[in-house]
């Protein structure tokens, strides 16, 4: 048996459900726009690849958007920061038992936060739910050139906490979390309720696939028993 080093955890999708309060922001910036509205299960289906994608595809209401109107972009960006800061945290809850199991698990590792969601939105949600005290290492999309799928803020944390990637283990919920972990070397498991585009996360072949935050801990001893 080999322990890991670190956990780390994406955000959206994995620890909180977010899709409420990004729709209600989004919804405002579409109605300033002259635009129709999105729904709930539309955002839940675009969510993953970080804020700018996210308003591109619903400014063309495709999952993949091509090229936006730079200006129209633009505009629509600083309308949807400005609605996500009014929102941000109002009607985003976590998921069942996640305080409980991070704090058990935070008396056995080290934990981190990496997540594609900006920090002027992260650190004020971490603080109104009340689980920023967990990560002793929180990377956000905005702290590298490239977020999730691309590996670079994984190998980052590995490089800021001195371990090598193996001995940290990825906890995420879509497939840009699969396929960052898979670039990186690092192992991965996936929650199966989180925001995948609408497809099964078994489909991006996670090390493990868990229904439920509270499977985690033995989940993790599994893993640990396999290395």
């Amino acid at each position: 048996m080999q322990p890991f080093q670190l956990l780390a955890f994406d955000l959206d999708g994995t620890l909180v459900d977010s899709a409420p309060d990004i729709l209600a922001a989004l919804n405002q910036m579409m109605a300033r726009l002259g635009k129709a509205q999105v729904s709930l299960m539309q955002v839940q289906h675009w969510l993953g690849n970080g804020m700018a994608m996210l308003i591109k595809r619903a400014l063309t209401g495709r999952l993949e958007p091509g090229s936006c109107d730079a200006a129209e972009f633009e505009t629509a960006q600083q309308l949807f920061i400005d609605f996500y800061q009014q929102s941000n945290g109002s009607a985003t809850r976590l998921f069942d038992l996640v305080p409980e199991v991070l704090a058990q698990l935070s008396e056995r590792y080290p934990l981190a936060l990496v997540t594609n969601k900006p920090r002027q939105f992260t650190e004020p949600l971490l603080e109104h739910l009340r689980i920023g005290r967990f990560f002793k290492a929180i990377w956000c999309a905005d702290d590298v050139a490239k977020a999730k799928p691309d590996p670079q803020m994984l190998l980052a944390l590995a490089e800021q906490q001195q371990l090598q990637v193996t001995d940290i283990l990825l906890v995420g919920d879509s497939e840009n979390d699969i396929f960052a972990a898979r670039a990186a070397g690092m192992p991965v498991i996936a929650l199966s309720y989180g925001y995948n585009h609408g497809q099964s996360i078994a489909h991006s072949q996670p090390d493990l696939v868990l229904e439920s935050f509270s499977s985690l801990p033995d989940a993790i001893c599994s893993l640990e028993q396999e290395r």
